[in-house]
């Protein structure tokens, strides 16, 4: 079930009348779990098993982690929970990917197997591992109920491409009734129209020219594959940042918060700054649950540049089961590694005098420098076969239109400069909406506004969306993660 379709519409409508009518808690939350499942369900059909299977083994796991005293059975508890959960993401994700890959190593041609890969098997098969993770780091207390834990695994909002929220956020939520208010009600649909208005106006608007290029680039110069990379760094963050404020704005709607996902990324000063502001939750996840317990910055510099590099590589690897993918993790693995060397270079040398009064400056060049690379990733998270990759890094890089060297800096000064009027704000309060940023500020904006001016703003989002809309809309790019 898409969250731009009617039916979820309906579905949504449906859940929050019945939320409405019952109101003890624990009948409050089987209502919320039969609707993630047939949710799931909706889409997926026989593949909701999966999601069944994956909650009982983590739960039980974590159970028997938490009360046991054995360090030793604890540890093999874990490795079973964490092999057995990963060894379902990896036969439905990787196994054909494995199989393409020893085949070209050994230039056989080993059959393919028919498999179909369950929609979002990576967010929740994430989400419930980190859950074993906490209980078995004794951070983290076990569910009580297993019917709140499969309600934590299943959330709808959230199940299928993220926010990957912890049980330490979601639980404790669990443990309240919901009330629908008016301020949640009026907050939650500001979100969930912001959301879809990305979605369905300006990704899906992008995604055939994005496509008409990017799928066959060969011939195109320069300036299309600079601009088409442009426009496809817009439509992956309208279209993902778009999904994550549909499904914060759903939760809210039943009065549950769920993490942001996104922070003004396109106004990043450095690759660290990004992955600070991209993907958040993800972001966390594999820096508290791989590149911590690989050591960290703790076993010296080399250790630490290999734990991050190998951080990076994984992160790729979960984005798809393609060597695409695989590079991109990489090269952002490179870059964060460049960027921690420059940044302990610039401490060393920096005058604090002359810093302060070249701040601005830095800061501009800083986020142009930044963004270019960024840009220049997402040309290898988009391009698969490759053949057309080297192209288009060919023609990304080089510059072979004929434009003099100042042309090329204004060129490229010019769509850093946009992008950063399109994707960041000057207003705090504006960028943070955007961004899905639930802040106190904007409760009490929302909150003082005269209904009458939501009621039009609301009308005014919907003539948008009739308007400009495509003809077809078009599934989130990351349903196939």
């Amino acid at each position: 079930m898409n969250f731009i379709d009617p039916e979820y519409l309906f579905f949504l409508f449906v859940v929050i009348i019945g939320l409405e009518i019952v109101h003890r808690r624990k009948y409050q939350h089987l209502i919320l779990l039969c609707a993630s499942y047939f949710f799931y369900w909706y889409t997926s059909q026989a593949l909701l098993l999966l999601l069944a299977i994956v909650t009982l083994i983590t739960y039980y796991c974590g159970q028997e982690i938490y009360l046991s005293t054995d360090l030793k059975k604890r540890k093999i508890l874990l490795f079973i929970a964490v092999s057995s959960t990963l060894a379902i993401l990896g036969y439905f994700k990787y196994f054909n990917f494995t199989i393409v890959t020893i085949n070209n190593i050994l230039n056989i041609s080993y059959p393919l197997s028919d498999i179909l890969l369950p929609i979002g098997i990576s967010f929740y098969t994430f989400q419930a591992l980190s859950y074993v993770f906490d209980i078995y780091r004794e951070t983290l207390a076990p569910s009580e109920s297993l019917k709140e834990y499969a309600l934590f695994v299943s959330f709808f909002p959230q199940l299928v491409a993220g926010p990957i929220v912890r049980a330490s956020e979601l639980l404790p939520q669990l443990k309240e009734s919901i009330s629908i208010t008016h301020q949640n009600l009026q907050l939650g649909i500001t979100l969930i129209l912001w959301g879809a208005f990305k979605k369905v106006v300006i990704s899906d608007n992008l995604s055939p020219i994005v496509n008409a290029t990017l799928s066959n680039p060969i011939g195109h110069n320069s300036i299309d594959i600079i601009g088409v990379t442009f426009l496809f760094g817009i439509q992956i963050y309208c279209d993902f940042s778009g999904y994550t404020d549909i499904a914060i704005g759903t939760a809210r709607i039943v009065g549950i918060n769920l993490p942001i996902n996104f922070l003004r990324p396109y106004l990043s000063q450095n690759p660290t700054d990004f992955w600070r502001r991209w993907h958040i939750t993800l972001g966390r996840y594999i820096r508290d649950y791989l590149y911590i317990p690989l050591g960290g910055n703790r076993k010296g510099k080399f250790r630490t540049d290999i734990n991050l590099l190998c951080t990076m590589l994984v992160c790729g690897l979960w984005h798809g089961a393609a060597w695409n993918y695989v590079i991109w993790g990489g090269f952002h693995g490179v870059l964060l590694l460049v960027d921690k060397s420059v940044h302990k270079i610039s401490f060393k040398t920096a005058n604090v005098e002359r810093a302060r009064k070249l701040k601005n400056p830095k800061i501009i060049i800083s986020i142009l420098i930044t963004q270019y690379f960024v840009f220049l990733g997402w040309l290898l998270f988009r391009v698969g076969d490759p053949d057309n990759l080297i192209y288009c890094i060919k023609k990304y890089v080089l510059f072979d239109f004929d434009l003099t060297m100042s042309e090329i800096i204004i060129v490229v000064s010019l769509i850093s400069v946009i992008c950063i009027i399109i994707m960041g704000s000057v207003n705090q309060k504006i960028s943070s909406f955007f961004d899905g940023v639930i802040t106190k500020d904007w409760l009490e904006l929302i909150g003082s506004c005269r209904f009458t001016c939501w009621v039009a703003y609301v009308g005014i989002i919907g003539v948008a969306f009739l308007a400009l809309s495509p003809n077809q809309s078009t599934e989130f790019i990351y349903f196939q993660f």
